[in-house]
């Protein structure tokens, strides 16, 4: 076990170690800390402004489907036109956005005026990582490696995630919610700007295309990948909703958070194990079956009764969660239309985000009109809905 684990961190350092590799690795790392930062930053300075979390929730909700939208287009922007260029304005944007947005909390501006510097501030939010998997698939040739190089995405994703919220934490605490947007946007201006001025990302160049509007959901295989992680998006968006509802029934909705936890660590090990050696089978088999598994690990959530029992559970659905996301990037490869690989990775993106967002909703919906054990099961059975289709469609992940 020992010698596996030493094979997969050296498998990791070889690709960190590949020219043109670290220092757009490190700046796309500062871009997905930013992201993870916000949520809980914006939340807060809105809250402390308004004394409202119903006014702070809808802002935090226009930042994040305006980031949402704005990825792809960014994503389309950079197919066509190179990275540097995109980057640079969005970063620049985002920047003059957030700067705005802190100033209109500050002053007391109208509601209305803080969204729009949301939605300006969100639409702007420079797709470094977007451009890092692009990058990974010129810089490495090799077709295992290159699953190794979208684990590492995925593992950099999640590190900032876990650890985002703690470090506005402390900022907020220490300093001032203002201060911890602040230190977002830089990271994420900051780090938009390096990635920009690297070697790597000026010599990398997209494939003129003319795919139409629907850009790469115009392929076949593309769309059941889309449909595919969408599904996966649901189970997690429901999982988020039902473990807090688990966990008020003993008089702490607070402590949902903790168990959710779990959920981030499995899939922070998930991915590192799951990059760390090759796996047997085709692509689209392993997603199905990754999928199917991940909806067994809900199903136990529903018998679990007691919350040591629910973080096993939320610890093996995360053991799954990060390789589904990341056989799903392997899969642009092959399904997105040349020249779209950038804007497939962000509508991939999307498709996560919006189940999840639709996730929320039915999650909520279910343990407030039924139980935690229905949302579970629903979860279970969105995630299994995912593994069917991509199993009846196969032929297009070919």
């Amino acid at each position: 076990m020992t010698s596996g684990a030493q094979a997969g961190v050296q498998r990791y350092r070889s690709l960190v170690a590949l020219p043109g590799a670290r220092v757009p690795l490190v700046a796309s790392a500062a871009v997905s800390l930013s992201i993870g930062m916000f949520t809980l930053a914006i939340l807060l300075l809105v809250r402390e402004a308004t004394g409202s979390f119903a006014d702070a929730g809808r802002v935090v909700g226009a930042f994040g489907a305006a980031n949402a939208v704005g990825a792809v287009a960014q994503g389309r922007l950079m197919d066509r036109f190179g990275q540097p260029r995109v980057l640079r304005a969005s970063g620049l944007g985002h920047a003059a956005a957030m700067a705005a947005f802190v100033v209109a909390v500050e002053r007391e501006a109208g509601t209305w005026l803080l969204y729009v510097f949301a939605v300006a501030g969100g639409a702007c939010v420079p797709q470094a990582p977007a451009a890092m998997r692009s990058l990974w698939s010129v810089l490495v040739d090799d077709e295992e490696r290159r699953q190794a190089a979208y684990a590492l995405v995925s593992i950099v994703f999640e590190v900032s995630v876990v650890t985002a919220p703690a470090l506005v934490a402390g900022i907020a605490t220490l300093a001032s919610p203002a201060a911890a947007v602040a230190a977002g946007a830089l990271a994420a201006t900051g780090g938009a700007l390096t990635f920009a001025g690297t070697r790597a990302s000026h010599g990398w160049a997209g494939v003129r295309h003319e795919v139409g509007w629907l850009g790469p959901l115009v392929a076949p295989g593309m769309r059941t990948v889309f449909v595919a992680l969408a599904a996966l998006g649901v189970a997690i968006g429901v999982v988020q909703v039902a473990v807090p509802a688990f966990t008020a029934a003993d008089g702490s909705a607070e402590a949902g958070g903790l168990l959710l936890a779990a959920l981030s660590a499995g899939s922070l090990v998930g991915g590192f194990v799951y990059g760390a050696r090759s796996w047997p089978g085709v692509p689209a088999a392993r997603l199905a079956a990754l999928l199917a598994g991940l909806g067994g690990g809900c199903a136990l959530l529903a018998l679990a009764g007691a919350p040591a029992a629910v973080a096993l559970c939320l610890v093996a659905v995360g053991l799954l969660l990060a390789p589904s996301t990341i056989v799903g990037s392997a899969l642009l490869d092959v399904v997105a239309p040349s020249g779209t690989i950038t804007e497939a990775f962000t509508v991939m993106i999307m498709g996560i985000v919006a189940g999840s967002a639709a996730g929320n909703a039915l999650g909520g919906a279910i343990v407030e009109g039924a139980s935690y054990e229905a949302a579970a099961l629903t979860a279970a059975g969105a995630a299994v809905v995912g593994a069917a289709f991509v199993a009846a469609r196969r032929r297009t992940l070919t």
